[in-house]
């Protein structure tokens, strides 16, 4: 059983697509069920109350606030990426080497899927502007999902990387320190 679980977290961490591609299955899964048989699980229901041009406001509101976070962890997750990728420390090498694959599938998505959140997020704002609620609502959920994969996607990918600059700032510490006894006693 362990090593099942283990498997299956090794997974999630390494294959970012598997996961954005469960996300994406649990709304269409979500939007299904709510609309062949349990209908009180349609998200919609939570703005139905509300007027039309009040549903209009809200819901835009939320897809553009939800644009801009989306948007800002893609920028950082840039910042993230480049300097990662840039660094010329010979721990950073053997990292990059190591874990090649893993590491270009994970650097790609911690960039992508927040910006296609806020991209998405823009279509729902629109969705809404226009009238179309149910799928203003849905676009939401999802992109709010997206985004949050690619928030927590990062937030592991930079204690990674702050793992990887303290070992080199110990290798760097331990050479300053060392004293060469031919230097200290010489004749």
């Amino acid at each position: 059983m362990m090593h099942v679980v283990k498997k299956l977290l090794s997974t999630f961490v390494d294959h970012p697509t598997v996961v954005t591609t469960l996300l994406v299955g649990i709304v269409a899964v979500q939007f299904a069920v709510s609309a062949l048989w349990f209908h009180d699980l349609d998200l919609s229901l939570l703005f139905s109350e509300l007027s039309e041009n009040d549903q209009r406001s809200v819901l835009s509101q939320l897809a553009l606030g939800l644009a801009g976070v989306a948007a800002m962890v893609g920028g950082f997750a840039g910042v993230v990426v480049v300097f990662g990728l840039s660094s010329e420390d010979a721990r950073f090498r053997e990292v990059r080497m190591k874990a090649a694959t893993s590491l270009r599938r994970n650097w790609t998505s911690v960039v992508t899927t927040p910006l296609v959140a806020a991209f998405g997020a823009l279509l729902a704002a629109t969705a809404a502007g226009v009238g179309a609620f149910g799928i203003s609502v849905w676009t939401i959920e999802l992109c709010l999902l997206l985004a949050a994969h690619g928030a927590v996607r990062l937030v592991v990918i930079l204690r990674e990387l702050v793992k990887v600059v303290h070992r080199a700032d110990e290798g760097v510490t331990r050479s300053e320190q060392f004293v060469d006894e031919d230097e200290f006693f010489e004749d």
